[in-house]
């Protein structure tokens, strides 16, 4: 007699399959570009610059190629982005014919190797073709008090209308990053709300149509941090009390930045360290039954000023 076997059956539920046959978050993968270089016609004595970037896990290493050579002069450049995507291979000044070549970026991590090349022609200043962009006005050296707006102004011509861009440190200005706070109006203008000091740096605007790319001369943002060492916009004041009375010492003080204040009886200190408060200190004073002087201190780090309030007691 043969026995009876219960088997028993796992049942899996199909969304699980499939997530089951999906590949693992942050598994490594090949290369892929989020941006390659693209053909470029400039100018003799002028500037050319071919932007690559690149994402895959891990992240990929970008090259540089001329003629299968790795890129090498003192008019060659390669600028990393600060988040590791990519570069910008930057050449200036251009030279007709010997700069005049096919430039290709490759991109490379432990899973593979991709490539993309673009073109790079070089036309004299005296041989450009009708309707190659012109500057009219470029940006000007600006400097800018941190927080406040600052307006990098571009204006181009050309046939067609040129597309305008703009290069900071020789890098992309990529607006789409700043959470509105960069802009490019419709003029051509570059503008920077909310200045920061990480704007601070070297702008060119990029004129470009089909019949070429030119740069403008490169101009310096400068953002100020306003620096004023403290001061008293509400010094305390001298009162007279009745034994026994009361009194509010009020001290205000100013700066850039703003100072931490507080208040000393002598050589006791009336405000613990770690509970100063900013710009204004109210030192309360009851049943007052001797006269004495009070002393407001505002500290920042440029400078420490004090001044001192005589309470008096009426006899």
């Amino acid at each position: 007699m043969v026995p009876n076997f219960c088997v028993p059956v796992l049942t899996v539920p199909a969304a699980i399959l499939c997530c089951l046959m999906l590949p693992l978050a942050g598994a490594d993968s090949k290369p892929t570009f989020m941006k390659a270089p693209e053909d470029q016609i400039g100018i003799s004595g002028g500037v050319a610059s071919f932007v690559c970037q690149a994402t895959g896990e891990p992240k990929p290493r970008i090259t540089w190629m001329k003629k299968g050579k790795k890129v090498s002069s003192q008019r060659f450049e390669v600028i990393e982005f600060d988040d590791g995507s990519g570069s910008v291979l930057r050449i200036q000044p251009l030279r007709v014919h010997r700069d005049e070549a096919i430039y290709e970026c490759t991109a490379t991590n432990s899973v593979g190797e991709i490539n993309t090349s673009a073109k790079l022609t070089v036309l004299e200043e005296d041989h450009l073709p009708a309707g190659f962009p012109t500057i009219d006005m470029g940006p000007q050296l600006k400097v800018v008090e941190k927080a406040r707006t600052a307006t990098m102004l571009c204006a181009a011509s050309g046939n067609p209308d040129p597309e305008i861009s703009w290069f900071k440190d020789f890098l992309p200005v990529d607006t789409a990053t700043s959470n509105g706070r960069i802009k490019q109006l419709r003029s051509g203008a570059l503008q920077i709300e909310n200045s920061e000091e990480s704007d601070q740096g070297k702008y060119e605007c990029v004129a470009t149509n089909s019949a070429g790319t030119r740069y403008s001369a490169p101009a310096n943002l400068y953002v100020r941090v306003r620096r004023v060492a403290p001061r008293f916009s509400i010094p305390p004041s001298n009162h007279e009390v009745m034994p026994g009375g009361s009194v509010n010492l009020t001290c205000v003080a100013v700066g850039a930045p703003m100072p931490y204040v507080k208040w000393m009886a002598g050589v006791e200190e009336l405000t613990k360290e770690d509970e100063m408060p900013v710009g204004r200190n109210v030192l309360e004073l009851n049943n007052i039954v001797q006269s004495a002087n009070y002393t407001c201190v505002a500290i920042s780090s440029l400078g420490m000023i004090e001044a001192t309030a005589q309470i008096t007691v009426k006899v």
